[in-house]
């Protein structure tokens, strides 16, 4: 018998619990630390994602993918801030070693994104953008290479000159193995390396405020990052 794995996370948010859940459970609110999705359930308890075991507006929710299963639960505190508990089961392959630790490293990153969006951005509109490298991109020596590039440690300011958006200041908010963040004044920038799973480095950037416009800002970060690896 296949044992099942667990990732379980508790993360204190600088948010009421009905703020919590419109990040959490919204698509609005996904976009802007996460991804575009909507979770919310049709009327024969279906979404996107899988069947929705549970849908409580303001405490949480619980869905059965098909290969794994999510939970979400907001906890209310004494101060009126939150702490968000969430649980995923599954990662029941012969090969779940690189999947999980993929998974495990994904959701650290994503749910500091949540903390600073909830205590930054919060009720801004966001746009999200997505690049992706060649597909020989996907080693670690390739992130290592994209990662010398940018620099900077937690807390460092850095530079990135973007053609077609000029010169990008930021502040270095992440620095984990597979993950790095920086924040701007508009925008909170995530970079992966999927190596773990034979996947080619990407970006995906949270913008936020209105006006924004996405294929521009995509198209310059593709553009940003092919030029990199073609050049290296």
């Amino acid at each position: 018998m296949t044992e099942e794995r667990r990732i379980e996370a508790e993360i204190p948010l600088d948010a009421t619990p009905d703020e919590v859940w419109e990040a959490i459970a919204t698509e609005a609110g996904l976009t802007a630390w996460f991804a575009p999705m909507d979770p919310a359930p049709d009327e024969n308890g279906l979404s996107a994602d899988g069947v929705v075991l549970r849908w409580e507006p303001g405490r949480g929710y619980a869905i059965q993918a098909e290969t794994s299963a999510f939970e979400y639960l907001i906890e209310e505190q004494e101060d009126g801030s939150s702490i968000l508990r969430f649980v995923q089961t599954g990662f029941l392959g012969d090969d779940w070693e690189a999947e999980y630790e993929a998974t495990a490293r994904g959701w650290d990153l994503y749910f500091h994104t949540l903390q600073l969006y909830v205590s930054g951005f919060h009720g801004a509109p966001a746009t999200y953008v997505v690049a992706e490298g060649p597909a020989w991109s996907n080693t670690p020596e390739a992130w290592q290479k994209l990662r010398d590039e940018i620099g900077g440690e937690v807390g460092a300011k850095v530079e990135l000159d973007v053609y077609g958006l000029g010169v990008v200041v930021g502040e270095v908010d992440y620095d984990g193995p597979s993950h790095f963040g920086i924040t701007t004044e508009y925008a909170m920038l995530r970079f992966h390396n999927r190596s773990l799973l034979g996947m080619p480095v990407a970006l995906g950037h949270h913008y936020y405020g209105p006006g924004q416009d996405a294929k521009r800002l995509e198209d310059a970060w593709q553009s940003w990052l092919t030029e990199f690896y073609l050049t290296q």
